[in-house]
């Protein structure tokens, strides 16, 4: 497999995605960066590269990536992603709890 780096394992809304998207991970490749995020309506995950000479998601998060056209990279990727547990949702779950954004989910509350 590839060298994947796990750059970034934080859990957050992706900017000007409108809560519709959260960061799971940023994983470097060489000079390559690619972003793991999560759809909570519909529970997809998005792998996707990261358009490095731009860095502005004023208008889309989508506007900063690019589909990944390479079916081996996207596998390696893929088993990167869970060899590491980035998609875990109980993972997940625990970190959102732990920032006070689930609470709902909290026992005893």
């Amino acid at each position: 497999m590839p060298s994947f780096k796990l750059k970034n394992s934080n859990i957050f809304p992706m900017p000007n995605s409108r809560g519709r998207l959260l960061h799971l991970g940023t994983i470097e490749y060489g000079l390559r960066e690619f972003v793991v995020m999560l759809s909570p309506p519909d529970g997809r995950i998005y792998i996707e590269e990261v358009v490095l000479n731009t860095v502005d998601f004023s208008n889309d998060v989508f506007a900063n990536c690019k589909h990944i056209n390479d079916d081996n990279l996207f596998n390696d990727l893929s088993m990167f992603v869970q060899e590491k547990k980035l998609t875990d949702m109980g993972r997940i779950a625990n970190r959102l709890i732990d920032q006070g954004k689930m609470s709902w989910l909290t026992p005893g509350l």
